[in-house]
């Protein structure tokens, strides 16, 4: 990865964790070169003021579309509710038949509407898929960020051999922060990713 790129970057910000961010894009981009994908398509559902779109543009070459439910944290591609079978099908418009090559599930942060993110974009995925936030909230009770619960599911259903997961990889890519004032939790982020072996 060209690290002087990814620095310059960085100063817009995204919301991710750097180290965590950069250790999943090296993945993207080792997997891309792995299967000699050129010009790959990133979708992104959920985004913030389009901030990762540059990473994915410059450092990988891709042709990056988001999706959200707002215009208010800056212009998606698509305007849309990702559960909406019109938001699909506005994407599968945009693709003309071409395959997702890495889905960035970053949108309603609830266990049902990632499980449901997942089951709609997934069949239009063909190599990698992410989850943001694995981490957030794990240890705070009645929290509605429940990524992480769905994330744990998925690992044990793959370590215990479920038939649909046994051509990918999935891999938890987190750094653990300490909070910084007593009596307050870290604010901890997380980047579940499934990949295609």
């Amino acid at each position: 990865m060209n690290l002087k790129l990814f620095n310059s970057l960085m100063k817009h910000r995204p919301s991710q964790n750097m180290p965590e961010w950069r250790t999943f894009l090296e993945i993207c981009e080792m997997h891309l070169k792995k299967h000699k994908i050129k010009n790959p398509i990133v979708v992104e559902l959920g985004m913030w003021k389009n901030r990762q779109k540059k990473f994915y543009e410059q450092l990988l070459g891709a042709h990056h579309i988001s999706i959200d439910i707002s215009d208010k944290r800056g212009m998606p591609d698509i305007l849309g509710d990702t559960h909406k079978s019109a938001t699909v099908e506005a994407l599968k418009k945009k693709l003309n038949g071409r395959p997702i090559n890495i889905l960035f599930i970053d949108a309603c942060h609830r266990y049902g509407a990632v499980k449901k993110d997942l089951e709609l974009y997934s069949p239009l995925c063909s190599d990698i898929i992410a989850f943001h936030d694995i981490e957030t909230h794990r240890h705070r009770e009645k929290s509605k960020v429940t990524v992480w619960k769905f994330w744990d599911e998925l690992k044990l259903e793959a370590f215990r051999g479920v038939e649909k997961y046994k051509e990918f990889l999935l891999l938890s890519i987190y750094q653990h922060r300490p909070a910084r004032r007593l009596n307050k939790e870290a604010t901890q982020m997380g980047i579940g990713v499934i990949m295609k072996r």
